[in-house]
C-alpha cells in the first residue's frame, strides 16, 4: 500500500510539482514486524475540497501534460484504492483490457458491460490518451493548501488511464464536486453544444408543460364557474 502511494505520489509529482504532498521515503518499520510508513511533506490544509475550478484546472492540466513512459494504459506497479489491491500493474494498448482487468473482481460487470461501453471509446478511428490519473479523486481527497492558496490531492493510487477514470465520481449529489464544474473544463467542445442543446430541449419542454398547465387551470376554472352558474339558476327557479 505504502508503495503504490509513494510511487503514485513522484509520478504526479513529476508531472505537475506542487500538486501533490511531495514523497520522501518509505519502508518498513523494523520495531514494528508489517507495519510500513510513508514519508511525505508537510501541507497546511486552507478547507475541504479544494475550490471547484482551480481543482479542475490542474487535474485537467495533469491528465493532458502527463505522457505514460510505455505508450500504454497501465503502472509499474500496484496500488491500492483504500484496502482493496488495484491490479493495474500491467501495460496494454486497450484501456478496455486494463479497465477490465482492475474491475475483474466483479465479474459479470467486466465480461458483459465494460467491454460494450470501453471498446467503442477507441474503435473506428478513435483515440484514447493514456493519462496520469489519481484514482481515488473524489471531494475528500482534494484541498486547498493554507500557504499557496492553490489546489492540491493526496491518497493517491495512480495509473495512466482514461481522464474520466478521475472525474466519474463527480456525478453523485453527495460530492460537492459537481458535473457543472466537470463539463466547463473536461467536456470536449463537441458534447458541451450536445449538452447545451439538450438543456435548451428540457427548458422547452418545461415553458410547454407550464403553458399547458395555464391552459388547464383557466379551463378548469372556466368550468367551475358555469357549473356555478347553473347552481345559482337553479336555487332561484
Amino acid at each position: 500500500m505504502c508503495h503504490g502511494e509513494f510511487e503514485s505520489l513522484k509520478a504526479i509529482d513529476n508531472v505537475s510539482p506542487g500538486f501533490v504532498p511531495k514523497p520522501y521515503a518509505w519502508g518498513q518499520i523494523a520495531s514494528e514486524e508489517g507495519s510500513y510508513f510513508l514519508l511525505v511533506e508537510f501541507r497546511h490544509i486552507g478547507c475541504q475540497p479544494a475550490e471547484p475550478l482551480k481543482l479542475a484546472s490542474r487535474l485537467a492540466d495533469m491528465h493532458l501534460r502527463s505522457v505514460s513512459p510505455t505508450g500504454k494504459f497501465g503502472f509499474h506497479i500496484a496500488t491500492c484504492h483504500a484496502k482493496i489491491i488495484q491490479a493495474i500493474d500491467v501495460w496494454d494498448d486497450s484501456w478496455c483490457v486494463v479497465f477490465g482487468r482492475h474491475r475483474g473482481h466483479i465479474i459479470d460487470l467486466a465480461s458483459s458491460v465494460v467491454p460494450r461501453l470501453l471498446l467503442p471509446l477507441q474503435s473506428d478511428g478513435r483515440v484514447l490518451k493514456p493519462s496520469l490519473v489519481h484514482g481515488d479523486c473524489w471531494d475528500g481527497n482534494t484541498a486547498m493548501d493554507m500557504k499557496s492558496g492553490e489546489a492540491f490531492i493526496f491518497d493517491v493510487c495512480s495509473f495512466y488511464g482514461h481522464n474520466e477514470y478521475d472525474t466519474g465520481n463527480w456525478r453523485a449529489p453527495r460530492h460537492r464536486l459537481n458535473m457543472t464544474t466537470l463539463c466547463k473544463l473536461f467536456c470536449p467542445d463537441t458534447l458541451r453544444q450536445e449538452m447545451e442543446l439538450l438543456r435548451e430541449r428540457k427548458a422547452s419542454r418545461g415553458g410547454s408543460v407550464v403553458a399547458e398547465n395555464a391552459m388547464i387551470a383557466k379551463n378548469t376554472s372556466s368550468e367551475e364557474e358555469e357549473e356555478q352558474e347553473e347552481e345559482e339558476e337553479e336555487e332561484e327557479k
